[in-house]
C-alpha cells in the first residue's frame, strides 16, 4: 500500500467517525476499492463494501460519498449506496432493518430514502414496508412510500391486543 493511499484512507476513517452523531466508537469499512478525490468532493468503496459503526451495519457493491470542504477537511454531504443494498441500525431501544437497489442518505437534513426493492422493518413495533421506494425524513418524522402500477405498497403493523 502506498503511503498517499494509507493517509487518505486514515484521513477518511477519521472522517466518518466525525460526521457520525452516534454512538462513541469505531467506523469500519472493508471494499475491494478505495479511492478519493478531494478536489472532486468524492470518496468512493466498490466491490463487497462493508460499513460497521458499533452495531450498525451496512452492506452494498458501492458507497459513493459526496464530500464538502471546510477547514481543509473533507465532511460527508451524502451518500449513496447502491448494489443489493442491506443495513440494520440499533437505536437506543429499536433495530431498523431495510434492504433495496440503492439508498440515499443525507445526514444534514436527516433524510434517507430507499429505491428499488424498498424493504424497512422495525423489529420492535412489528412494522414492515414494502415498495418501489420509500422516504424518510427523521427531522419532521415524514415518512413517504410509493409503490408502482404493476406492485402496490404493503404495509404491515402489528394492532394492541393481538398476538
Amino acid at each position: 500500500m502506498k503511503l498517499n493511499s494509507f493517509f487518505s484512507i486514515l484521513i477518511v476513517t477519521i472522517l466518518f467517525s466525525a460526521a457520525l452523531n452516534a454512538k462513541s466508537g469505531y467506523l469500519d469499512i472493508d471494499a475491494d476499492h478505495f479511492e478519493s478525490n478531494k478536489e472532486k468532493n468524492y470518496i468512493y468503496f466498490k466491490g463487497n463494501v462493508t460499513m460497521v459503526k458499533n452495531e450498525d451495519i451496512l452492506k452494498c457493491q458501492e458507497l459513493f460519498i459526496t464530500t464538502t470542504t471546510e477547514q481543509k477537511k473533507q465532511i460527508p454531504k451524502d451518500y449513496k449506496a447502491s448494489g443489493n443494498v442491506s443495513f440494520s441500525v440499533h437505536t437506543n431501544d429499536n433495530i431498523l432493518k431495510g434492504k433495496g437497489d440503492t439508498v440515499f442518505y443525507y445526514p444534514d437534513d436527516q433524510k434517507y430514502i430507499i429505491i428499488g426493492d424498498a424493504y424497512l422493518e422495525d423489529t420492535k413495533e412489528g412494522k414492515k414496508l414494502n415498495a418501489h421506494k420509500i422516504y424518510i425524513d427523521e427531522k419532521t418524522g415524514q415518512t413517504k412510500i410509493d409503490g408502482q402500477k404493476d406492485k402496490p405498497v404493503k404495509f404491515r403493523i402489528k394492532l394492541e391486543g393481538d398476538k
